[in-house]
């Protein structure tokens, strides 16, 4: 058996997940690092192409984000910003490229933990900084910081982990405790998932009439309808399609026929709205939670079998005691 170092954090579950090697058994690090990467990677495209080319629009004194305009947003809940009472550009502008030197970090994996902290906060900040800037996409980015800041996500592929093994000759695989993979993959299917219960709700989904809609409203699409050579029921059957993936995602992603399907199915999505649609990066910070689902160390490693490495478990013996899960095994 190839010999193997485990960091990270090890979490106490509860008995009925103890017993589950899916939440216990180690897996390789690459996929945590090919999230950080990813993540890391959208995120400075977002700042370099958003955020620092309209700083003066969007935050500061005499901006759409002036201080005075969201000072009330911030005086209720939980909502805080960094960057609350800030009015001076010079000054936003330099907070601007710390987040951007802290996109850098992560995609190099130097101090990449630290790194996720300082870029989750300036994420955060920002948002409330000028919240109607912002859709769901910047909640998934918060999401995605927030994991990497917590897990180890320079172990592998990283400048911290190029220094570690410098100095301890350490040539072992690395591995980590699986639940922030695990945790990224449920936090995906309750957003399918409650996506798909808010369209249902809607007549125009169930109708089939939704993606026609988007297509022919400028505000949406990038371009013409009459650009897009759709056949007729084209719209319609994209509208289902959505629908039922959905609200199924749950199901499908543990069935081992539909599982690989469903996953592609929800690439193409992304990749689809990213190129005709105007969602800003909210279909790049999706496709990130598809990265700690690649078998990436199956690339690095030829001959490599290890039952840990499966984003779900290939085997009937795994004993969730929830009926219906063994058999996604």
């Amino acid at each position: 058996m190839t010999e193997k170092a485990v960091v990270g954090l090890k979490p106490w579950l509860p008995a009925l997940l103890e017993r589950s090697p899916w939440w216990t058994e180690p897996i390789r690090a690459e996929r945590l690092a090919a999230l950080r990467i990813g993540v890391g990677t959208v995120l400075l495209s977002d700042i370099l192409g958003t955020y620092l080319p309209r700083a003066s629009d969007f935050f500061g004194s005499g901006s759409l984000g002036s201080p005075e305009v969201f000072a009330g947003r911030l005086t209720y809940g939980w909502r805080w910003s960094l960057l609350a009472g800030i009015a001076d550009h010079g000054v936003l502008m330099a907070i601007l490229i710390v987040w951007a030197a802290a996109a850098v970090c992560l995609i190099l994996g130097s101090y990449s933990r630290f790194a996720a902290c300082v870029a989750w906060a300036l994420a955060v900040s920002v948002q409330n900084a000028n919240f109607y800037l912002h859709n769901s996409g910047d909640n998934v980015r918060q999401i995605l910081l927030f994991y990497l800041m917590v897990a180890p996500c320079g172990a592998v592929w990283s400048v911290d982990d190029w220094r570690r093994r410098r100095v301890t000759g350490d040539r072992r695989s690395t591995y980590i405790y699986p639940w922030p993979v695990r945790l990224l993959l449920v936090q995906m299917m309750a957003i399918y998932f409650v996506n798909g219960l808010y369209k249902l709700a809607g007549p125009e989904w169930r109708g089939g009439e939704t993606m026609h809609r988007v297509f022919t409203n400028v505000l949406w699409t990038r371009f013409s309808y009459h650009q897009l050579p759709l056949p007729p029921g084209a719209a319609a059957a994209m509208t289902w399609t959505t629908l039922v993936w959905e609200l199924g995602f749950p199901i499908f992603v543990f069935v081992p026929r539909l599982r690989t399907p469903a996953l592609v199915l929800g690439v193409l999505f992304h990749l689809g709205t990213a190129v005709l649609l105007t969602l800003g990066p909210f279909p790049l910070y999706m496709m990130c939670l598809y990265l700690p689902l690649v078998p990436w160390e199956r690339f690095l490693s030829r001959g490599i079998s290890e039952s840990a490495s499966s984003f779900i478990p290939r085997h009937a013996g795994v004993n969730l005691q929830a009926p219906g899960l063994d058999a996604a095994g």
